[in-house]
């Protein structure tokens, strides 16, 4: 039962984002990630060997952003990405963490993913107290 309400929280972020066009960009620019890292769970429980996945991108105008983040044992976390700013060499993503089943932390919440274009380390910053760092390289363009 929990896996549905999971699915409907999340399911319905996506349209709501989809629908009204959440992501405030000035220009269509397109980027994605996949790294592996830390999570640091609010008490404190540092869990190794989570992979990240992010992406933003558009069709015909439209833009689509989320991310998820995910553990062999414990599941996965992720939800939308909500607002994007970017410089030619770094990035910083707010949006909403819609489910947590690495480290049981209540959702809905805030978060950012910031970091450098290519190469480099990703940081994860939920306000439920989830704090993640992952080695990436993220293509910005």
């Amino acid at each position: 039962m929990e896996k549905i309400a999971v699915i409907i929280v999340v399911f319905s972020l996506l349209i709501y984002s989809i629908y009204f066009n959440q992501i405030a960009l000035a220009q269509e620019l397109e980027l994605k990630s996949v790294g592996k890292g830390t999570v640091s769970c609010d008490g404190g429980e540092e869990i190794k060997g989570v992979r990240i996945n992010f992406f933003v991108s558009y069709d015909k105008g439209t833009s689509f952003a989320e991310w998820n983040i995910d553990h062999q044992k414990l599941g996965s976390a992720g939800g939308i990405i909500t607002k994007v700013k970017t410089s030619p060499d770094s990035f910083d993503l707010k949006g909403v963490e819609a489910f947590d089943n690495i480290c049981n932390n209540e959702t809905p919440s805030d978060i950012n993913l910031s970091g450098n274009c290519g190469a480099g380390t990703v940081t994860l910053v939920s306000d439920n107290g989830n704090k993640g760092t992952f080695t990436s390289n993220v293509k910005c363009g």
